[in-house]
């Protein structure tokens, strides 16, 4: 990720910091590691690509975006399969990405215990 630089001293530019705002270490999750995504306004589904996961939250790839704010739920397998997760989130965010899907974020309405964030993993 590129860093926003500013102006220095006589015309000389400096690279200005940025500082970690998430409150919980980011996890990065096997590739292809899939979840569905539910809408609950008006429960449509659609195919998550899970990128990473927290205690608080979770990073994936859409096909189609969503609000800011929106609720969902997300539906994940435990890494060995043998468990279902249904997690309740809100939207934080949703950027376009390249080759047509969003990257979106949410936040957990209830917090993951460690264990269960490392059965996801």
């Amino acid at each position: 990720m590129s860093q926003p630089s500013a102006p220095g001293e006589e015309g000389t530019v400096r690279v200005v910091s940025r500082a970690n705002r998430r409150a919980a270490i980011r996890y990065r999750c096997a590739p292809a590691t899939v979840g569905r995504v539910i809408s609950t306004e008006d429960r449509e589904f659609q195919r998550a690509w899970i990128i990473d996961l927290s205690l608080s939250g979770v990073g994936m790839q859409l096909a189609r975006p969503l609000t800011p704010g929106q609720h969902v739920t997300l539906l994940m397998r435990s890494n060995d399969g043998a468990e279902s997760f249904e997690l309740s989130a809100t939207v934080t965010h949703c950027d376009r990405a390249p080759h047509c899907d969003w990257h979106v974020g949410c936040e957990f309405t209830t917090l993951l215990t460690p264990d269960e964030l490392d059965r996801l993993l």
